[in-house]
């Protein structure tokens, strides 16, 4: 026999789902016959499988460790041989949080709540791993909230908290991440069908007198790990779109603000340097001249793109918390500075 609590990070999802997530292997008629036997309950009792779980439900399973490990299942003996491993892990997450810490800074949490944090992403931290060895915004969440007792093994082995709109290493501003299941499919759901509005702010060569829009088909070179922009649909590629408004208009360069419609790799770096207006610093669209020329004038170092503002639609139930919530974070001193510059 074996027994599991339902986590905080677990609740708001059917029954059927979270044993599916449980034991992987098992087929959906075996998990229905074992409900319907009452071989597995919940709370003690007998279950559909459609049943909304809350946190500190009692899930019971009337199965032998061998039948529970067979469909992919956590035995007892499974977990303690994966206690120091989990323990090995969960330092590097603390180790990660203690080191990107003072990079955010205390007041780099945005907002908070049981299902999601904001935090104001610093430049130069990758917001996933690209390779072993990276300390990203992934396991700084992860640190600190097993730092605030919020996450452990066991937690972790069940939901893992993530980033939800990943910025480049050096884009800076407003990472959105998620602390249960509820927020992380319920942002999954706001990304992909685009009533999350973001806006961000980019310093670019030139001078932008008035606003307009970029529309066309974004075709990524995997090698390269670029974007290439045409306006024609001949060649196929991803549409994208992107809204524009200039701030600051000086003789060589100047702010805008940019609302990005569509969520494509480098989408708002290409856009702008399609446009004649590259984003200063930028290494692999900008103009090089440029980018250490600036570097030797203010000491600049990555591009000057700042996620700044997220607009949250009118929501009920999953995430009402963040019903018609407006998160704004401006971007560093410098970007009005060079802006500004006659």
């Amino acid at each position: 026999m074996r027994e599991w609590t339902v986590r905080s990070g677990e609740k708001d999802q059917r029954f059927n789902k979270y044993l599916q997530r449980r034991l992987p292997g098992a087929p959906s008629s075996f998990l229905y016959k074992m409900l319907r036997k009452k071989n597995i309950t919940l709370n003690g009792k007998k279950a559909s499988g459609s049943e909304l779980l809350l946190e500190g439900d009692l899930v019971t399973l009337f199965l032998s460790d061998e039948t529970i490990g067979k469909f992919g299942g956590e035995t007892a003996l499974d977990e303690r041989n994966e206690e120091s491993g989990s323990d090995q892990a969960l330092q590097e997450y603390i180790r990660a949080y203690r080191q990107i810490r003072g990079r955010i800074g205390e007041d780099g949490i945005l907002y908070e709540d049981p299902d999601i944090l904001i935090v104001r992403k610093p430049v130069g931290i990758l917001s996933q791993k690209a390779s072993d060895t990276d300390r990203t915004m992934n396991e700084w969440l992860l640190g600190y909230l097993v730092e605030k007792g919020e996450a452990d093994a066991s937690t972790l082995r069940r939901f893992k908290p993530s980033v939800c709109n990943r910025l480049d290493r050096n884009t800076g501003g407003i990472l959105i991440c998620s602390k249960s299941l509820t927020g992380a499919r319920k942002t999954a759901e706001l990304l992909r069908d685009r009533t999350l509005r973001k806006y961000y702010q980019a310093a670019v060569l030139g001078t932008v007198k008035k606003g307009g829009r970029i529309e066309g088909y974004l075709h990524k070179n995997e090698v390269t790990n670029t974007v290439s922009f045409t306006s024609s649909a001949k060649r196929g590629g991803s549409w994208t779109k992107t809204v524009y408004t200039p701030l600051i208009t000086g003789n060589r360069y100047s702010l805008l603000e940019m609302e990005l419609i569509t969520g494509k790799t480098h989408q708002l770096r290409s856009h702008l340097a399609q446009m004649g207006h590259p984003i200063l610093g930028d290494p692999k669209y900008g103009d090089l001249a440029v980018n250490e020329k600036i570097r030797g004038e203010f000491g600049l170092r990555g591009q000057m793109l700042w996620c700044c503002r997220v607009e949250f639609p009118r929501m009920e139930g999953d995430l009402e918390q963040l019903s018609e919530k407006v998160i704004v974070c401006d971007p560093p001193r410098i970007y009005t500075e060079i802006a500004g510059v006659m």
